[in-house]
C-alpha cells in the first residue's frame, strides 16, 4: 500500500503529498470543509505518520515495508460526544435568545463608535447592556445564533458556546446597488455610512467570511472590504485580512478593497484618519473595486 492509498483509506485528502518531514494539515471525507486530517512523510519517503484530529487520538503509521497499522475509529464514541456538543450549541443559541429578548435599544451613541467618529447610522438591528453593545448574529432566514459584545475601549466577546460560523450582521437598505462584505462592526457601520446605496454584511472576523459568503449567497455588485493587517504581515509574513478576503471573494468572482496608505487596517480607520472628504474617497474606492456577481457562480471550495 502506498502512502496516498493509506491516507484515502483513513479518510484524508491531501491535495498533494510533500516528503518533507512535516506535519502538514488537510480535509478529510467527515469534514471536507475543514483541515482536520494531518500527515508527515519523511524526507527519504520510507516512513509516513498521518490522523484525523476530529475522530481519534490514536497516530497512525504507515511503511513502505508493508508494516501499516491504522488505529480503529471508535464511531460509537464519536457519535455521543457530537450528539452531546449539538446539545450545548442548542442550549447556548436559547440562553442567547433569551438575554436578547430583555435588551433596550441604543439610546445615545456609545463611545466606541463616537470615538471612531461614526454615527448610530446602521445601528437600527443594535442593542445596549451595562453599557455594552451588543451586535446581533444571524442565519440566512434572520434567526438570532450569537452575538457580539463590544466594551467602550473595543473589547469584543461572542456568547460561549454559540456557532458564529456562517452568522453575519447585516445592515441593509431598500434598493441597494451593492453588497458590501467585511470583518468588523465598525467597519461595516463605516462602509454603510459612506455609502447610501450599499448593503453591508460584518462577518465578525476573516475566518468567516467565506462561510457567510457561502450561506448568503449574495448577487449583483459585490465588494470585499479586507482589514489591512500590515503589522502582521511584517511580523509573521501572512496578512491574514486580504488573504482571506481575497479567497472568499474568488469563490464568486467578487471584488475586494483594502486601505493601503493608512496606519490603522480598516474603512473605520481610513474615514478616520483621511479627515476632509474620507466618505467619498471611500465610496469612490469601493465603487471602483466592486464586481457583477451573477446568480450560481459560486463555487465549491
Amino acid at each position: 500500500m502506498q502512502f496516498e492509498q493509506a491516507l484515502r483509506c483513513a479518510g484524508l485528502r491531501p491535495r498533494t503529498i510533500l516528503a518533507d518531514g512535516k506535519w502538514r494539515r488537510c480535509a478529510t471525507d467527515d469534514k471536507p470543509r475543514k483541515r482536520n486530517g494531518a500527515y508527515k512523510l519523511a524526507l527519504d519517503g520510507r516512513i509516513g505518520w498521518f490522523r484525523d484530529w476530529a475522530l481519534s487520538d490514536d497516530l497512525n503509521t504507515w511503511r513502505a515495508d508493508g508494516d501499516t497499522r491504522i488505529a480503529p475509529v471508535d464511531w460509537d464514541r464519536i457519535n455521543r460526544q457530537r450528539e452531546q456538543e449539538r446539545r450545548d450549541r442548542l442550549a447556548a443559541i436559547h440562553a442567547v435568545r433569551r438575554f436578547w429578548a430583555v435588551l433596550g435599544p441604543m439610546q445615545a451613541l456609545p463611545p466606541y463608535l463616537a470615538n471612531k467618529l461614526l454615527t448610530a447610522q446602521g445601528c437600527g438591528g443594535v442593542r445596549m447592556w451595562r453599557g455594552q453593545i451588543v451586535v446581533p448574529i444571524t442565519d440566512k432566514a434572520g434567526r438570532l445564533m450569537n452575538v457580539q459584545l463590544i466594551n467602550s475601549q473595543g473589547r469584543k466577546l461572542f456568547w460561549k458556546g454559540a456557532p458564529v460560523q456562517g452568522g453575519c450582521y447585516l445592515i441593509d437598505r431598500p434598493h441597494a446597488a451593492l453588497t458590501a462584505i467585511c470583518e468588523g462592526f465598525a467597519t461595516g457601520l463605516a462602509v454603510f455610512q459612506a455609502m447610501k446605496h450599499a448593503r453591508v454584511m460584518v462577518a465578525f472576523d476573516c475566518g468567516n467570511l467565506l462561510p457567510v459568503v457561502q450561506a448568503m449567497a449574495p448577487t449583483g455588485n459585490v465588494c470585499f472590504i479586507a482589514d489591512n493587517d500590515h503589522g502582521t504581515q511584517e511580523r509573521r509574513g501572512v496578512n491574514p485580512g486580504i488573504e482571506k478576503a481575497t479567497n472568499a471573494a474568488s469563490l464568486i468572482e467578487a471584488g475586494v478593497w483594502w486601505p493601503k496608505d493608512i496606519e490603522g487596517t480598516d474603512a473605520a480607520d481610513a474615514i478616520k484618519e483621511w479627515g476632509d472628504g474620507a466618505h467619498k474617497r471611500l465610496e469612490r474606492q469601493i465603487q471602483g473595486a466592486a464586481r457583477y456577481v451573477a446568480a450560481g457562480v459560486a463555487r465549491p471550495p
